[in-house]
């Protein structure tokens, strides 16, 4: 038995755990199932419920059953998190972006879960800095970057785009004079750059209905789940995009001998994954 001070038996827990599985893939075992259960504790503590009362709510209140999903898949993120990949991101798969799409000037990029923000903003201060530094702003190219997460407390946060001051530790100076409006105790991220991403729920398990995507990250979320919905993530991310594009997935996870619509292509900064 899972220890708890809390009332929560095994076999609601195992339910539990296959409720939030059917409703957005993420696999609960050994490694992890101390995550879930402190989640259910403390929402057993907030509705002052037994864990079968609570089961019994997640099976029959919709709007609950969305509050804990939404509680259970906040997970941490910062600023231009594994700095690496932001470099791929700057000098070698962009590059290769903007020569692919000359003729539209047009470059679309996925943030897929997001959580609150902070690596789809990452993307937007890299993005603007490489079309700056390579004045290509005057030559009327355009990028837009989509970014989604299925915690809606989450996106609500990313909208706003207001940060304290150590959620922007890894942040340059020069961008946080660029980018940023300095609320003297938090950071805000500037109007005018705002508009460059569209924030929007979504549950990477179905098709998202994006489509000709230039780049994707999907970064630490395919350890959450099992094979099979691996797999089928896998395949939504890549009908949704381009037919020469890229994938960055976290460092610790990898694609051999699960998908093979992507082929990897290392380099001494990590792996892009490229569609075939």
């Amino acid at each position: 038995m899972y220890p708890t001070t809390f009332e929560l038996s095994d076999i609601d827990l195992k339910n539990i755990a296959d409720i939030v599985y059917d409703n957005c893939g993420i696999v609960f075992k050994d490694s992890n199932m101390s995550v879930l259960i402190s989640r259910i504790s403390a929402k057993l503590k907030e509705k002052n419920v037994a864990s079968y009362d609570y089961l019994k709510l997640l099976r029959t209140n919709k709007n609950e059953l969305t509050s804990f999903i939404d509680f259970v898949t906040t997970n941490f993120t910062s600023f231009f998190r594994n700095p690496k990949q932001f470099e791929l991101l700057k000098n070698i798969i962009l590059p290769g972006v903007v020569e692919l799409n000359s003729p539209t000037k047009n470059i679309k990029i996925w943030s897929a879960g997001c959580s609150t923000g902070e690596e789809a903003y990452s993307i937007l201060m890299i993005i603007d800095d490489f079309f700056a530094s390579n004045s290509l702003d005057s030559a009327g190219w355009k990028y837009q970057i989509i970014a989604s997460d299925i915690s809606l407390e989450s996106l609500f946060i990313a909208k706003e785009g207001k940060f304290s001051m150590r959620n922007i530790e890894k942040v340059d100076d020069a961008y946080l004079k660029k980018y940023f409006d300095d609320l003297e105790d938090s950071y805000q991220i500037r109007e005018e750059f705002k508009k460059y991403i569209r924030f929007d729920y979504h549950n990477l398990i179905y098709d998202s209905g994006i489509r000709d995507v230039d780049v994707t990250f999907c970064r630490n979320v395919l350890i959450y789940f099992d094979e099979d919905v691996q797999k089928k993530v896998l395949t939504n991310i890549y009908t949704s995009m381009k037919e020469k594009s890229y994938l960055l997935i976290g460092h610790s996870e990898s694609l051999i001998g699960l998908f093979e619509g992507f082929k990897p292509s290392i380099s001494e900064k990590g792996i892009i994954y490229e569609r075939q």
